[in-house]
């Protein structure tokens, strides 16, 4: 892919809202609610499927939801449905969790956001942001994604030195 040319601009970070949860069970609720798909990219899961069901190997797991097609988006077409008014220039990532996450969850985060920024040409430290800091979510009081995003950036900027 030439980095030059993905309508890619920025990585937004969210949470589930839930305790448990997967790819699957997300794009079921998501469905539910009237979208066409899952809404975010990718899923960091903590191992707790549904409750009381609890699978250590899928803690700090990460598994796709809705594909990102690059032609697509730059033809315009609105690929995400996790941002409002993000969804055409940006990779929704979701951490299943409300106020907590485990540490396998966010080990799991780092090397994978820096991951998606060197394949995408994201720059860490203007590109990385919480879905609490889009306008939408500032104007209507989105508390997404529960963590310091900030932090995280340190974090991904002394990884990259």
């Amino acid at each position: 892919m030439d980095k030059t040319k993905s309508p890619i601009k920025k990585l937004i970070l969210h949470h589930s809202l839930s305790d448990f949860g997967s790819a699957a069970l997300i794009r079921k609720w998501h469905l539910e609610k009237g979208f066409d798909d899952i809404g975010y990219h990718y899923v960091i899961c903590n191992g707790q499927l549904e409750t009381g069901l609890y699978l250590a190997s899928m803690d700090g797991s990460i598994e796709v939801g809705r594909p990102i097609d690059i032609q697509a988006l730059q033809l315009g077409e609105t690929i995400g449905a996790h941002a409002y008014g993000h969804n055409r220039d940006s990779i929704g990532v979701c951490l299943i969790g409300n106020e907590y996450f485990t540490p396998k969850q966010l080990g799991a985060l780092v090397p994978f956001v820096l991951e998606l920024c060197h394949q995408y040409n994201i720059d860490p430290e203007a590109g990385i942001i919480g879905h609490n800091q889009t306008e939408h979510s500032k104007r209507i009081g989105k508390l997404c994604p529960h963590f310091s995003v900030e932090a995280l950036v340190d974090l991904i900027k002394s990884a990259v030195r």
